[in-house]
C-alpha cells in the first residue's frame, strides 16, 4: 500500500478555516496562555490544533508535545470546554491510550 492510498483511506487533511479560527479564538481567551510563559507562536498553533478538533468532532490527538499541547487539552477539559483527549507518544504507542480513561488490559504476568 503506498504512502497516498494510506492517506487517502486513513486520514483527512482539514483545512484551516473560519468556524476553526472562530473556536480557536474562544480557547484562546480560555486559556490565557500567554501568562503561562510559553512562546506565543508555539501555544497559537496548539491551540489552532485544538481548536479544529473541537469543531470537527475528532475526540483525540496524538502528539510528542507534553509541555503545552497535552496540558492544553487537560485545561479545557477542566474548564468544561472541549473534551480532545491528548495522547503523549514520547513513551511510544500504547493503544489503550484509546480505552477509556486509558484503561491497561489485565493481562498482567502472575510468577
Amino acid at each position: 500500500m503506498t504512502a497516498s492510498v494510506l492517506l487517502d483511506t486513513s486520514f483527512r487533511p482539514i483545512p484551516f478555516s473560519v468556524p476553526h479560527g472562530q473556536v480557536a479564538g474562544a480557547l484562546w481567551g480560555d486559556l490565557n496562555p500567554h501568562k503561562s510563559g510559553v512562546s506565543r507562536r508555539v501555544a497559537r498553533d496548539d491551540v489552532k490544533l485544538i481548536a479544529q478538533a473541537c469543531h470537527e468532532k475528532i475526540p483525540y490527538i496524538l502528539t510528542e508535545d507534553r509541555s503545552t499541547l497535552l496540558k492544553y487539552c487537560d485545561r479545557l477539559k477542566v474548564l468544561e470546554r472541549c473534551r480532545i483527549h491528548a495522547i503523549a507518544l514520547a513513551d511510544g504507542f500504547d493503544a489503550c491510550a484509546f480505552n477509556e480513561g486509558g484503561q491497561q488490559g489485565l493481562d498482567l504476568a502472575v510468577d
